[in-house]
């Protein structure tokens, strides 16, 4: 009898679990980028009190009997289907349609001037030409997992011409180069993106004196299809400033939740490649919105009408059993 008490003790502790993942779920309603959880429950062991008989010249065979130890929390898993799309007013915020995550991390080291990135493979030698065999987006796994991903897109420049987002994260990406010899095009000479390795984004260097940054001035910056970022300056010419990397991850439900809407890669999340916007599977950046929550209110309630009744049922449970313990205790009278 008392093995039905430990059994509802263990179905409260559950569904008390899963009302715990319910209500985070809708407390990120209206978080950007909230990806929504799912909790599933596994029974526990069981006590075989007879095991499995086979049929023999005169008997069938017979079944087990057992009494299961109530249920436990399976998994929580994380539902890593897009949200919807909010539009706002601000150029630089950028949703992700379709597949991947954005690159943020800390400051990278910085030598004359020039930031240190991650080799990625761009599939492509020095003289243009393809390379045979080559695995695009391929990157050192140990470099791009001390780096977060993230779906929320809340970017803008700061006063030291890093774009940054919202926590002020700096934002990784193919970052351009000014060519004066015309760069592979042969034609003008003008900034070009090196797509051979991603790092920290920052607006385009204004000083003309060796070994030291100055942020260029720039005004309607842009985000394109295509990731690029791209300002006028004084002059009224165009700069392209850099492309926004999408890390393409081929496990996702893999990856680790943080605070602040971070994820962080784990050895189960596969090979992670790092790619522009639109190629090797990664989705489309979309600029001017952001990527609204996954959470879907009309199921988050009706899991809970059914969580509370399974909760309501097991305190039952409880209730019940010790009536017929106090009905046992009272047969001595």
């Amino acid at each position: 009898m008392v093995k039905s008490m430990f059994a509802a003790v263990a179905g409260l502790r559950a569904h008390q679990a899963k009302m715990d993942v319910i209500g985070n779920n809708i407390a990120n309603v209206n978080t950007y980028g909230y990806k929504a959880a799912r909790a599933t429950f596994r029974d526990v062991f069981y006590a075989t009190s007879s095991g499995a008989g086979n049929a023999g010249t005169v008997y069938g065979g017979t079944n087990p009997s057992q009494v299961g130890y109530g249920s436990k929390l399976g998994s929580i898993d994380s539902l890593m289907t897009s949200g919807g799309t909010a539009t706002t007013d601000s150029p630089l915020d950028c949703m992700i349609v379709g597949n991947g995550f954005f690159l943020v991390g800390q400051m990278p080291e910085e030598a004359a001037g020039v930031r240190e990135g991650i080799d990625v493979e761009s599939g492509y030698e020095d003289d243009g030409s393809k390379k045979d065999n080559a695995k695009l987006g391929e990157v050192d796994q140990t470099k791009v997992s001390a780096l977060s991903l993230t779906r929320v897109g809340i970017f803008n420049f700061d006063g030291d011409g890093n774009l940054v987002d919202s926590n002020g994260r700096l934002v990784y990406g193919f970052a351009s180069e000014y060519k004066t010899d015309g760069g592979t095009d042969g034609k003008t000479a003008g900034y070009e993106l090196n797509m051979n390795e991603i790092t920290a984004i920052r607006l385009p260097n204004a000083s003309t004196e060796a070994g030291t940054y100055e942020p260029m001035t720039l005004k309607k910056i842009t985000v394109g299809q295509d990731g690029g970022i791209t300002g006028t300056n004084d002059k009224g010419e165009s700069i392209l400033i850099a492309k926004i990397a999408i890390a393409n991850v081929p496990n996702p439900n893999a990856l680790e939740r943080g605070e602040n809407s971070y994820y962080t890669a784990k050895a189960n999340t596969g090979t992670i490649t790092v790619n522009p916007s639109g190629q090797n599977s990664t989705g489309e950046i979309q600029s001017g919105c952001l990527e609204m929550s996954n959470v879907d209110l009309s199921r988050e309630f009706t899991d809970m009408i059914t969580t509370e009744r399974g909760f309501q049922a097991n305190t039952r449970i409880i209730t019940v059993t010790d009536s017929m313990l106090e009905e046992l205790v009272n047969l001595k009278r």
